[in-house]
């Protein structure tokens, strides 16, 4: 059998207009169950964009309605290489970095991504992709890093320098802090109006299909929860204060789930991991190899379990 050459698929940015509203942070806001007013009340003191918000501008780009799946933005992106034996593609890890805040009212931007590597891992590929966000002026709001696994990929070779999976290491003591979160039954159904309109997370028939029981809850909004609930603890909820966030996909979520997410301080570095407290007991890690880097400042911490409403 040939072997594909993926080298042709690397380096290749393309650029996608994307748009947003104060309507829209307010509406990603929402589906994240954040209750702090500077991120739902556009008269608000410090109105401001939830710091993960871009990660939805992949799926949305500048549409203000309900889009297909995949979306037009997501078409218009960077050639991806179809590899041999691919049985499916799971979205396993994500980095996002703020480099300036974004403006809190309606903003046009260009959002270029390019495949950084294709690599061989375990019994699959690990494709990352690389995107910056950058408005009209040429300031530089963020960039994103994004690492899908093909499942059964093979007969292919390598190409690109990429991470090939950065590993967090885990710390050996007690949590400094553990926040319970609980997800609503129509949580993914109040997400997905921020663009992210795979069928997975909505019908039942799609998700049967795929091997899931039910709907899912989008793995972005485990991700936003799960940085919201960061925040608050050890940044009094300030966007200003991200710096940068990394992650991996483990489990999925079903709406309704409590997600509990244990904490621990080093630094201006927040090493955490998001699990499930399934009926049964046990625990299911949903994200891991996680953390979230802060802009310096003093501010107190204790150890802590609370709720977030």
């Amino acid at each position: 059998m040939a072997t594909m050459d993926t080298a042709p698929f690397v380096g290749k940015p393309a650029e996608v207009p994307v748009k947003y509203m104060a309507r829209d942070l307010i509406l990603y806001a929402v589906g994240i169950g954040c209750d702090d007013l500077r991120y739902l009340y556009e008269d608000a003191d410090n109105f401001a964009a939830f710091p993960t918000y871009p990660f939805v501008m992949e799926f949305k780009g500048n549409d203000q309605d309900v889009v297909s799946f995949p979306s037009p933005a997501m078409k218009a992106g960077p050639d991806m290489p179809k590899l041999p034996n691919t049985s499916g593609v799971l979205d396993g890890e994500r980095y996002i970095e703020m480099i300036n805040q974004l403006p809190a009212s309606t903003t046009e931007l260009k959002m270029s991504t390019s495949v950084k590597s294709i690599n061989q891992r375990g019994s699959g590929a690990l494709i990352e992709t690389t995107s910056t966000l950058v408005g009209k002026d040429g300031t530089e709001y963020y960039k994103m890093r994004s690492g899908s696994f093909a499942m059964g990929a093979k007969n292919f070779t390598s190409a690109g320098e990429g991470t090939k999976g950065l590993i967090v290491k885990r710390i050996n003591r007690p949590p400094d802090a553990v926040v319970e979160i609980p997800t609503s039954q129509n949580q993914a159904q109040l997400y997905r109006l921020s663009g992210d309109y795979n069928p997975l997370h909505i019908n039942p028939e799609y998700a049967k299909e795929l091997n899931f029981a039910t709907p899912i809850l989008h793995g972005l909004c485990t991700l936003g929860m799960t940085c919201n609930a960061v925040l608050k603890q050890f940044a009094n909820g300030d966007a200003k204060r991200f710096k940068a966030m990394n992650i991996r996909f483990n489990s999925p979520v079903l709406p309704g789930e409590t997600l509990y997410v244990e904490m621990w301080k080093q630094g201006d570095r927040i090493v955490f991991l998001t699990k499930i407290r399934k009926k049964q007991g046990r625990d299911q890690v949903a994200l891991s190899n996680a953390y979230i880097d802060l802009q310096p400042e003093d501010t107190p911490t204790t150890t802590t379990t609370t709720t977030l409403n």
